[in-house]
């Protein structure tokens, strides 16, 4: 395969990737927020069962809550660390330690690993605030997902 042939099959997947999220993008918005937060806990155990040492990394987060919010779509979700696992939920009482903010598309490719957590950062497609170090954590464990 040529680097001609490469760089048009890498055009056509990121097309094919800004189809889907902008088609997402409705349904999510009709969602209930627990509908919402089961599927996450689908897409982020997949995330986690394909990376057996994202568990381990984990352990590092434990009692760490993370809120993630979809600007796009006006939704949001929670993610509880305990024991090195993970567990999505639509509302918690307590304030989270860390808030990431942005697009549907960067959000999962965040997660994922497609994206790297500081690239989208300084390029303000992705807002985080809350605990400095523990945001830092988790964005290593992140990045090493790609």
């Amino acid at each position: 395969m040529s680097a001609n042939d490469t760089d048009s099959v890498d055009e056509m997947k990121k097309k094919l990737r800004g189809v889907f999220y902008r088609g997402v993008r409705g349904p999510l918005k009709a969602m209930p927020l627990w509908m919402e937060a089961i599927g996450v806990g689908v897409f982020i155990s997949s995330i986690v069962d394909a990376n057996p040492s994202f568990k381990e990394k984990l352990r590092g987060l434990d009692g760490k809550v993370f809120r993630f919010e979809a600007k796009d779509i006006g939704k949001g979700f929670y993610l509880l660390i305990k024991d090195g696992d993970i567990k999505v939920v639509p509302h918690v009482k307590a304030a989270p330690d860390v808030v990431m903010s942005g697009k549907v598309a960067v959000l999962i490719d965040v997660l994922t690993g497609r994206e790297d957590p500081d690239t989208v950062f300084f390029s303000r497609r992705l807002e985080i605030t809350g605990d400095t170090a523990t945001a830092i954590h988790f964005k290593n464990i992140l990045a090493a997902l790609g």
